[in-house]
């Protein structure tokens, strides 16, 4: 768990157990590139955050009364594949 601050607002950051040490590090890292972006997220909701080499992280805001955000999974670039 690592607890962030940003924009006059804690946010919280824990991880399932599918995501390693580096992959935690990584969506703690795309989280703080976001910056008050990440604050727009609405309890319950799920978003994929994606870096400039296309590796996604999927985040779930939780349901609860801090700002919590779920690192769900680390996915590889080769794997995602965008349909317009």
């Amino acid at each position: 768990m690592l607890k962030v601050h940003i924009n006059g607002e804690d946010i919280l950051i824990t991880s399932s157990r599918r995501i390693d040490e580096a992959g935690f590090a990584r969506a703690c890292e795309f989280v703080a590139k976001c910056d008050k972006a990440i604050l727009e997220m609405r309890k319950s909701s799920i978003i994929i955050l994606q870096d400039h080499e296309l590796n996604s992280i999927v985040i779930e805001r939780m349901n609860t009364d801090t700002f919590t955000l779920h690192v769900q999974y680390e996915i590889n670039s080769k794997n995602v594949y965008q349909i317009n």
